[in-house]
C-alpha cells in the first residue's frame, strides 16, 4: 500500500462505502449522513470545528446538509489518520470503529479492506 493516498481520494471511497453517496441516510445502529457518523462522534467534531451542533442537518438531504455532513465526516476522518499516521487500514478501521481497537472486530476489518478495494487496492 502507498504511503501517501490524497486525502481527498479516501474520503470519496468512505463517503460511497457508506452512504453511496447519499445525504441524509441513517444507518440501524444510529449513525448519520453522508459520512455515516455517529451523533456524539459529529457533536464533537462539529465542536472541534467550531460549528454549532446540527442534528437536522445530520439528516437533511439538501446541499446545506450534505456540506455539513461532509465537513463533520472529513473532520473524524483526518483525526484517525492523525492517529494512525502512514497506516491507511488502521485509519479506515478507526474511522469505522472508533479509537478503541479493541472494539475492531471482523466487521471493522472488513469494513477497511472494503474502502482500500475502493481505492483500487492501493
Amino acid at each position: 500500500m502507498p504511503p501517501r493516498v490524497p486525502f481527498a481520494d479516501v474520503m470519496g471511497a468512505v463517503v460511497q462505502q457508506e452512504s453511496g453517496g447519499r445525504p441524509g441516510v441513517s444507518s440501524s445502529a444510529g449513525a448519520q449522513g453522508i459520512a455515516q457518523v455517529m451523533p456524539a462522534t459529529g457533536q464533537a467534531m462539529a465542536r472541534k470545528l467550531g460549528l454549532p451542533w446540527r442534528p437536522d442537518l445530520m439528516t437533511g438531504t439538501n446541499e446545506t446538509a450534505a456540506q455539513y455532513q461532509r465537513a463533520l465526516g472529513e473532520a473524524y476522518l483526518q483525526e484517525a489518520m492523525e492517529a494512525n499516521p502512514g497506516n491507511l487500514r488502521d485509519a479506515l478501521r478507526y474511522y469505522h470503529g472508533g479509537p478503541n481497537r479493541r472494539m475492531w472486530g471482523p466487521k471493522t476489518n472488513s469494513y477497511a479492506d472494503s474502502v482500500i478495494s475502493r481505492l483500487g487496492g492501493q
